[in-house]
């Protein structure tokens, strides 16, 4: 399946809290996954309370908690709404059924991914052929902050065959600084594009930050002018790479980067 690692834990936490807040005493909920419709179904069910039928229409919108609002429960009703933003940034979509008293089933489908024959020995090749960086013990940790999973899964496969470079990903600029902070690693690649903040703010922290102001950052985007590259060096970038990105461009920079200390 194509997923973000932090936006799905989130929405299986969110769909998990629910299901234990409005089940019953000495009650059940299940994980379990399938294949549906052509996309990989992960679905929370629980034997709880249910949801009344006419809350069902509005169960992902703000603050509606299903009838719950002035019940016992603890809750602020935005997880739903949450959850429907973060499938939606994936390309997912997620959906429930209820029945009142006998309780409720949150899933979400993601589409799943299919291997193009004529992609994977094209990037393979191109990084590991030749590479310094593809022998050698040492590990040089990578932070990557994209939130398009097709340009994670592309970077994964740049990288698979660089024993020495590990890499760590983030989905958001937001969640990419506090990676980097706490992992301090040798370089950091990030989207210009990203939901919130954008790549010039994160980078323009970072270098305001001593413990991270250090680390060069190489930017991507698909932005190509002269005027993109002359504002990307202006905000502290280490190099500018435009997508597509050129993987021989990529690693040589890596290699630059990574073997300098």
């Amino acid at each position: 399946m194509i997923a973000d690692r932090t936006r799905l834990t989130q929405i299986l936490m969110n769909f998990g809290s629910n299901a234990i807040k409005y089940g019953r005493p000495d009650g059940h909920v299940a994980f379990r996954t399938e294949v549906v419709a052509g996309a990989f179904r992960v679905t929370v069910a629980d034997d709880g309370i249910g949801i009344p039928e006419d809350k069902r229409g509005k169960i992902f919108e703000p603050f509606q908690r299903a009838g719950q609002e002035a019940g016992p429960i603890e809750g602020t009703g935005i997880g739903l709404t949450i959850s429907k933003r973060l499938a939606e940034l994936m390309h997912a979509t997620i959906g429930f059924q209820s029945d009142t008293g006998r309780g409720s089933e949150f899933w979400i489908d993601l589409p799943i991914y299919r291997e193009e024959a004529t992609d994977r020995p094209v990037v393979r090749e191109a990084a590991g052929a030749g590479s310094r960086l593809a022998t050698g013990e040492r590990r040089h940790a990578i932070v990557y902050v994209e939130d398009n999973p097709s340009n994670i899964a592309f970077m994964r496969e740049v990288v698979e065959d660089l024993p020495s470079v590990e890499l760590l990903t983030a989905p958001t600029a937001e969640i990419g600084l506090e990676l980097i902070r706490g992992r301090r690693p040798k370089v950091v690649i990030m989207d210009i594009n990203l939901p919130g903040m954008s790549g010039f703010e994160a980078v323009k922290r970072l270098r305001d930050w001593p413990e991270t102001r250090e680390i060069p950052v190489i930017g991507l985007s698909a932005a190509a002018l002269a005027k993109d590259t002359t504002r990307a060096q202006e905000a502290g970038f280490y190099r500018y790479l435009t997508k597509p990105v050129k993987v021989d461009q990529l690693i040589q920079t890596l290699e630059q980067l990574l073997e300098s200390g």
